[in-house]
C-alpha cells in the first residue's frame, strides 16, 4: 500500500484545500449568522400564528352570540337606569327641590321649609335625611302626600305633625301669590335613600 503525502506546500494540494476551508468557513458563516436567526424568526411567527388561529376560531365560535349579548347589555343599562332614578348614585338636592316644588304645585301646598340634615351611612346605603314644613288645604295636603308616594325615588316621611294653622282665619281668604290661605301646617323628616360609594 502506497502511502499518502500531505504536502501543504505543494500547489496541487494547496489551492483545493484553500478553496475547501473557504467554502467551509462560508458555508459555516452563512449556516450560523444568516439561516439560523432566519428559521428561529420563522418557528416564533408559526407560534404566533397558531395562538392567533385560536384566538380567531374562539371569536368565530363566539360571534352568533355577539347580537344576544348586545341585547343583553341594553337591557342591563335600561335596568341600571331605571335603578338609579329609584335608587341614584348620590344626593341630588336640586332635583328633589325642583320635584317637590312641582308636586307642590300641582296639589296646591308650598314649600315654607326645606333643610337638609346629616346623612347617615349604613352598611350598603345612605339615607339622605331632611326637614320639611309645608302649608295648605287639608286636602290639598293629602294630594301632596298621594303625589310623594308616585315619586321615582323611594321616600320614607316620618316625625310628621300636621297642624291647624296659627295664622289662619276664616274672614281672611283669597289668592295668596297662587295659594289659598292656608289652613294647616305639616312639619316632617323626610328620608330618601342613595346607593354608597
Amino acid at each position: 500500500m502506497k502511502k499518502i503525502k500531505f504536502d501543504i506546500k505543494d500547489p496541487r494540494l494547496r489551492v483545493p484545500l484553500l478553496v475547501i476551508l473557504l467554502t467551509g468557513g462560508g458555508v459555516y458563516y452563512w449556516y450560523t449568522q444568516m439561516l439560523t436567526p432566519v428559521l428561529k424568526e420563522r418557528t416564533e411567527l408559526r407560534k404566533q400564528l397558531v395562538a392567533k388561529q385560536d384566538t380567531l376560531r374562539i371569536i368565530q365560535a363566539l360571534k352568533p352570540q355577539l347580537a344576544q349579548l348586545r341585547e343583553e347589555l341594553l337591557a342591563a343599562q335600561h335596568r341600571l337606569d331605571s335603578l338609579k332614578s329609584i335608587f341614584p348614585d348620590s344626593k341630588e338636592i336640586p332635583k328633589l327641590i325642583r320635584e317637590l316644588t312641582s308636586v307642590g304645585r300641582a296639589s296646591g301646598i308650598m314649600t315654607t321649609k326645606f333643610n337638609p340634615m346629616p346623612d347617615v351611612e349604613r352598611e350598603y346605603f345612605v339615607e339622605n335625611h331632611y326637614s320639611i314644613m309645608v302649608e295648605g288645604g287639608y286636602h290639598e295636603l293629602a294630594d301632596f302626600f298621594a303625589f310623594l308616594a308616585n315619586f321615582t325615588l323611594i321616600i320614607n316621611l316620618s316625625a310628621m305633625n300636621v297642624a291647624a294653622n296659627p295664622g289662619y282665619n276664616e274672614t281672611t281668604t283669597g289668592d295668596h301669590g297662587g295659594f289659598e290661605m292656608a289652613t294647616v301646617v305639616a312639619n316632617f323628616e323626610m328620608t330618601t335613600f342613595s346607593s354608597k360609594r
